[in-house]
């Protein structure tokens, strides 16, 4: 699962397996069995790496989209579109609008 990250991540640092190894306190065949995804390192050691690395743990297993994206409660359909900081102000704006104005309609009716 982390193969491919963690083998770019050493690389980019110009580190060799036996230097990671060293870092870790584990055996050089270690690095290379997770390097290609034969065994998979714990979660502390996970984390050990990414703060070595300055990576997020996200970044480290492969995720590309960090969050879960949320479903819509009526209709099913995923909310994915990434919107500016503006954006969000105005759409929170607009749903407290719609809110007190189907509140007030349900207090009339």
């Amino acid at each position: 699962m982390i193969g491919k990250q963690l083998r770019e991540l050493r690389k980019n640092h110009s580190m060799t397996q036996m230097q990671l190894a060293s870092l870790l306190n584990t055996a050089k065949s270690t690095i290379s069995q997770y390097e290609n995804n034969i065994n998979e390192p714990d979660l502390e050691t996970l984390i050990r790496i990414a703060d070595f690395f300055e990576v997020t743990l996200d970044e480290l297993v492969g995720r590309e989209r960090p969050y879960p994206t949320k479903k819509d409660r009526s209709s099913g359909l995923l909310l994915m579109e990434t919107v500016t900081e503006e954006e969000a102000h105005y759409l929170l704006d607009s749903l407290t609008i719609y809110r007190k104005w189907i509140a007030a309609d349900k207090n009339q009716n």
